[in-house]
């Protein structure tokens, strides 16, 4: 699988930011969007824990609790 370039990052995450502001999210609103659709971007790919890392800067993890 290529890796993806921080250019494609950037595009996804300023797309993702175009749709939280044409929503009229708040901050914790568009937290809780972004989460809940990780969320269940992982249950979808029927993963039980999924780690995403921004090396240096923060980590990311879904762990599910169910069976």
């Amino acid at each position: 699988m290529p890796e993806l370039t921080e250019e494609v990052l950037q595009s996804f995450s300023d797309q993702v930011a175009d749709i939280c502001e044409g929503m009229a999210l708040e901050p914790d609103q568009m937290l809780d969007a972004i989460g809940s659709t990780f969320i269940g971007a992982v249950l979808s790919f029927e993963k039980s824990e999924y780690r995403v890392e921004v090396s240096g800067v923060a980590t990311a993890t879904v762990e599910t609790i169910f069976e």
